[in-house]
């Protein structure tokens, strides 16, 4: 029987009862019902329209704290598999509900009164954006679909001298099409573990809630910036052969180490050797990107601990502190190098063999990129979400936290060179 059939038919027999009490009784006992069912199978059905998840144009309108308190529900009724509405948290929080509430009745009207927190808000999302360094150089766009087309550029428009029109047959403005290819973004799964006892209260909850949170913005953030500068798409062996976990998140795409190798009509890349580290060798990487390697400011230097202490041997490099009051400065950013902000990672790997790849154990080099911002792109698909199960053979609680989501090259990298690398860096 379906649930609404079941729901009509109790409906009936509430109505044959004559004593009011008892009307409200079975009322309310049904309602709570429903909702214990509904919070327990919340991720098997389609959301309710008014349980829509928070978009960014309606979460530009309310407070932070508030965000921050739907997030702190929505974890807590995940985890317990209980309807937000019934847990004590949802009282506390009547201010901030009533404020998104209201949120919401501006975009669909009658409906916000109904709404509760079925997916994690902007102000999560936004924390894992701010906590990317080198994923966080590029421009991001919303997927609509989960494989979607992109219409990126393929060669420039053209801008031709025009005489100016006197007379009714003017000469028509020469016609320039520009080159158009389509780049093919398909959503994958990056995912997060957190792991709780099952003898977990709401009580012992709400205080970890933020250490939660944190735990799940590290996870996500570590996983792409680790598959933005070390991604190897599949199928083949990996570039590092340490990588051979399939679920590793190093196989979600071609990185930018990848890109560098494999660039241009003969695959080799734009790489450099920097055995010999100096300016005119790092200078050579920006050569052998050709145009891509022009305009600083639509460049980035990304290297770890030990490329940035060798650049920081370069008299040529400027450092924070002398910047200026009016600088600009970079997430990451620890200086800059011909006007190039320099990023620092740590998911550089400083156990690469002089080819600036992993194939043994004793490699003691790293590697230095060079990116042109603009030739890549992040297509999001899913915000973040948080699914639960039970585990009875270990009395624990799983939660996985979820995103989805592409990282693609716009250009053709077949005869571009968007990014470029200096290896054989080191010994670290």
């Amino acid at each position: 029987m379906k649930v609404k059939e079941a729901k009509n038919l109790l409906e009936k027999v509430k109505n044959k009862v004559q004593d009011a009490k008892q009307q409200k009784k079975i009322g309310e006992l049904v309602e709570t019902s429903m909702r214990k069912y509904y919070a327990q199978h919340r991720f098997e059905r389609p959301l309710r329209k008014g349980e829509f998840e928070l978009s960014s144009t309606l979460t530009s309108q309310v407070k932070p704290e508030s965000l921050r308190k739907a997030d702190d529900l929505y974890i807590l009724s995940a985890l317990l598999k209980t309807d937000p509405r019934d847990l004590r948290f949802w009282k506390t929080c009547e201010g901030e509900i009533s404020e998104l509430r209201k949120a919401m009745d501006t975009q669909t009207t009658a409906e916000g009164f109904e709404w509760i927190p079925t997916g994690f808000s902007n102000d999560l999302i936004e924390r894992v954006k701010l906590a990317l360094k080198v994923a966080g150089l590029f421009k991001r766009f919303n997927m609509p679909t989960p494989t979607y087309r992109f219409p990126a550029q393929g060669t420039d428009a053209v801008a031709y001298k025009t005489p100016e029109s006197l007379v009714d047959e003017s000469t028509k403005v020469k016609a320039s099409t520009a080159g158009t290819r389509r780049v093919t973004f398909d959503a994958i799964k990056l995912a997060a573990r957190v792991i709780f006892s099952e003898e977990m209260t709401e009580d012992s909850l709400i205080p970890v809630l933020p250490f939660v949170k944190d735990r799940i913005v590290e996870a996500l953030a570590i996983a792409e910036e680790q598959a933005v500068i070390n991604g190897d798409l599949v199928p083949g062996p990996h570039q590092d052969i340490d990588v051979v976990d399939p679920l590793d998140a190093r196989w979600s795409w071609d990185g930018l180490r990848m890109w560098a190798r494999t660039s241009g009509a003969l695959g080799t890349g734009a790489q450099v050797n920097l055995g010999v580290f100096n300016t005119a060798n790092l200078r050579a990487i920006r050569r052998a990107m050709g145009v891509y390697g022009v305009d600083p400011s639509r460049l980035a230097w990304i290297t770890g601990i030990c490329g940035y202490n060798l650049m920081m041997t370069n008299a040529d490099v400027l450092t924070v502190d002398r910047y200026g009051p009016n600088a600009t400065i970079l997430k990451g950013e620890l200086g800059k190098f011909d006007a190039i902000p320099i990023i620092v990672s740590e998911y550089i790997r400083e156990d690469l063999d002089a080819n600036g790849v992993y194939s043994g154990a004793g490699n003691v080099r790293t590697i230095i990129l060079l990116v042109y911002k603009n030739a890549f792109m992040f297509g999001d698909r899913r915000k973040v979400t948080l699914k639960t199960k039970e585990d009875i053979e270990v009395d624990q609680v799983i939660g996985v936290a979820t995103q989805r989501l592409d990282y693609q090259g716009l250009y053709n990298f077949t005869t571009e060179f968007p990014v470029g690398a200096g290896i054989n860096v080191g010994p670290c």
